[in-house]
């Protein structure tokens, strides 16, 4: 068995997750796919495995049936978001947001990057937001900024590379996912922050429909599998190329003001 085309995917069911795995395997990789529901279609290298991100049990239990595979790649795509002012964001809601987005990658790392190939390489599927621009989504931006953190401190730490995709909007149930998943955070924009909350389910609601196509994140993510020297950031979409530039090149009083004045905020 050729241990260089052997690719484990975490969460793998998701829109892009599944572009990427298809992609995967019409180029003769062997995918090791791990998801929480049902992947309807076979392939005669493709792997299915049921994995609880948020469960150090059920990462044991993958663990034991792949103890004896190398990979050449780990691609990381799990992740859920949580919106809610600051001020009113509970406690459980962040640690829901950081035990899947942060401690599920922590998982992953240490549970399988020792059976990484000599020129393996770990890919997370990041987010725009980790450029940390986005009010009221400061659970979703700091569980991703402080993921790419985790893995580039990894990086350094043990040479095996990595690379952060990093898409702007795209068209995938994510945003029906996230409306129902945030439905009694909602509660905390009713008020002063009424009108940024519906504004938000708007935004997202149009998100699900007209974004970018997700078979655009699955080429990147391809794209960085083949590369032998990816580059260890990758940005999807015209949306999250400002929000790198932005975040780059203004000021943070600057770019502070900017989403301000566009999302209307008031000053107390």
């Amino acid at each position: 068995m050729d241990k260089s085309k052997n690719v484990l995917v975490i969460a793998g069911s998701s829109q892009i997750g599944l572009e990427a795995v298809k992609l995967m395997l019409d180029g003769g990789y062997r995918v090791y796919v791990t998801s929480r529901s049902v992947i309807d279609f076979e392939h005669d290298n493709l792997f299915k495995y049921h994995l609880n991100i948020c469960s150090n049990d059920s990462f044991q239990a993958l663990k034991d049936k792949l103890k004896d595979v190398e990979f050449c790649a780990i691609l990381n795509n799990a992740g859920i978001v949580v919106a809610s002012p600051v001020e009113f964001l509970s406690e459980d809601e962040l640690k829901r947001q950081l035990d899947v987005n942060l401690f599920g990658l922590l998982k992953v790392i240490k549970h399988f990057s020792n059976q990484l190939t000599k020129d393996g390489k770990i890919i997370n599927i990041s987010s725009m937001a980790s450029y940390g621009v986005y009010p009221f989504l400061s659970p979703y931006c700091l569980s991703k900024r402080a993921a790419d953190i985790l893995l580039r401190a990894f990086s350094n730490e043990t040479g095996i590379r990595y690379v952060s995709i990093r898409p702007g909007a795209i068209r995938t149930k994510f945003w029906t996912d996230s409306i129902e998943q945030n439905k009694d955070n909602f509660k905390n924009f009713i008020g002063k922050y009424e009108d940024i909350g519906n504004y938000m389910l708007e935004n997202a609601k149009d998100n699900a429909l007209n974004a970018l196509e997700p078979k655009k994140v699955g080429q990147a993510i391809y794209k960085s599998l083949k590369a032998k020297n990816p580059k260890c950031v990758v940005n999807v979409g015209l949306d999250a190329h400002i929000c790198a530039f932005a975040s780059k090149f203004l000021s943070e009083n600057l770019l502070n003001k900017i989403i301000r004045i566009a999302l209307k905020v008031k000053s107390r």
